[in-house]
């Protein structure tokens, strides 16, 4: 058997070697998860040993790290807006980026009641679920086409807000029966079809289903609000997650389907994040 503090210099230098960025957070996160052992543990008691099960499937952990599956999908959930929430392979990680759609949707809610939300393209539920868990009185729909992020988000639903509705539906096709609808948010696919292949590599291994925007990118922003203007009430809000350089193109695009009121909000790096627009009333 290895000591605590063998197995962490050994495994920090192995990580750092595959070219993971933070071998010491990662691996502390793992080691807590894999062998309860928690940071604090490492810290005061460096020479426990760790035994030979926990050893193996540690290697086992690290090697799959190694070939470039997401910290995420090892761990099975990841954090946001403080909150965990199950993840795994077939659907999209939740991203603090993600959070700025969330809180602009909270402000601009705030003083409606009771409000009814659409979340698309949900995903784990991240979105809609945090909305439903910070606005007790909200009705929240949440609507994911894939089988394998549906299973994620009803988990998650169960957990954190069991009285939200989870359907199945392709967005750009079917409104799910939904109508008098306060906002409409979504962090839909964005990435250009061409793109794909030039992300990292931890990303690649996430559903192209939860990226590819088609070939510029756009086909949600020229979509979804056509199709969901009819189901939301006069002045209710759509509030849409874009990639840091389509600002423009998506504001031009909801001129053209007849909202008002377009507005964008930059995330905390600087960059274009979130635009939001109205109904006419």
């Amino acid at each position: 058997m290895s000591s605590i503090k063998e197995c962490y210099l050994s495994w920090t230098n192995r990580l750092r070697q595959a070219g993971i960025e933070a071998p010491g957070f990662e691996l502390d996160l793992l080691l807590e998860t894999f062998c309860f052992v928690s940071k604090k543990d490492r810290l005061l008691d460096p020479e426990r040993k760790l035994d030979q099960e926990k050893l193996e499937q540690m290697q086992m952990v690290l090697s799959r790290r190694e070939e470039g599956e997401p910290l995420q999908y090892l761990l099975g959930w990841w954090e946001f807006y403080g909150r965990r929430f199950s993840v795994g392979p077939g659907v999209l990680i939740p991203r603090a980026d993600t959070e700025r759609l969330v809180e602009e949707a909270l402000k601009e809610l705030k003083s409606v009641s009771s409000p009814r939300i659409a979340d698309l393209c949900a995903g784990s539920g991240c979105v809609g679920l945090t909305v439903a868990c910070e606005r007790p009185d909200a009705q929240v729909s949440l609507l994911e086409l894939s089988p394998q992020a549906m299973d994620y988000c009803k988990k998650n639903r169960d957990v954190l807000a069991p009285r939200c509705m989870v359907s199945q539906a392709d967005v750009l096709k079917d409104t799910a029966g939904l109508e008098q609808l306060d906002a409409v948010l979504s962090n839909p696919p964005y990435i250009p079809s061409a793109e794909l292949c030039t992300l990292q590599r931890e990303v690649r291994k996430e559903p192209c289903m939860a990226l590819d925007g088609s070939a510029d990118g756009l086909r949600f922003y020229r979509e979804i609000p056509a199709l969901w203007k009819k189901t939301m009430k006069p002045g209710g809000l759509l509030l849409l997650e874009i990639g840091f350089d389509q600002a423009m193109p998506v504001c031009d695009l909801l001129k053209e389907a007849g909202f008002e009121e377009i507005r964008v909000a930059k995330d905390y790096g600087g960059n274009d994040r979130v635009v939001s627009a109205r109904k006419p009333w």
